[in-house]
């Protein structure tokens, strides 16, 4: 048996795994928390990449923008990923074995990635002027990830 599948039988276990698979209304205040998380990434990402594509109001640099609204951004991430965390206690094994889960978390892994680094170099950049290419194709992949991370999560209940 892999350890990844001791991990989830562990976490399906827990205190707070079993809490949640039990109770009428745990698992869908968690859900709550979670969507809200997602709200405010999923805004902070669109504010900030869809700045970067040139699309959106340009009364502020896009820099400073990305430098306002970064606490939002690590706020709410944190926010989702403790949450998502709940979620899958509630249950850990089904998720183990579902091939919408697993792609979703790999695009997980990558959107943020790309996030994090997207934030970074907008927000480190002393230009105002963030028409590179790279950082525009950057912007694109970001918005596609966490397209594709929503699709794979609707796809998780289906599966």
């Amino acid at each position: 048996m892999s350890s990844l599948l001791l991990l989830f039988r562990w976490l399906g276990h827990t205190t707070v795994g079993v809490f949640l698979a039990r109770s009428t209304w745990g698992f869908p205040t968690i859900e709550m928390a979670h969507l809200i998380g997602l709200a405010g990434l999923g805004g902070e990402i669109l504010i900030v990449d869809l700045g970067l594509l040139g699309i959106g109001p340009r009364r502020l640099p896009i820099s400073r923008v990305a430098r306002e609204l970064f606490p939002l951004f690590l706020g709410s991430l944190v926010i989702m990923l403790a949450s998502g965390i709940l979620l899958v206690s509630a249950e850990a094994v089904k998720c183990y074995y579902n091939p919408a889960f697993r792609a979703k978390m790999v695009l997980l892994l990558f959107a943020i990635a790309i996030s994090w680094a997207i934030q970074h170099n907008v927000i480190r950049s002393k230009a105002d002027d963030h028409t590179s290419s790279w950082l525009k194709a950057a912007a694109i992949l970001s918005l596609v990830l966490w397209l594709s991370v929503g699709a794979a999560g609707r796809l998780i209940g289906l599966l």
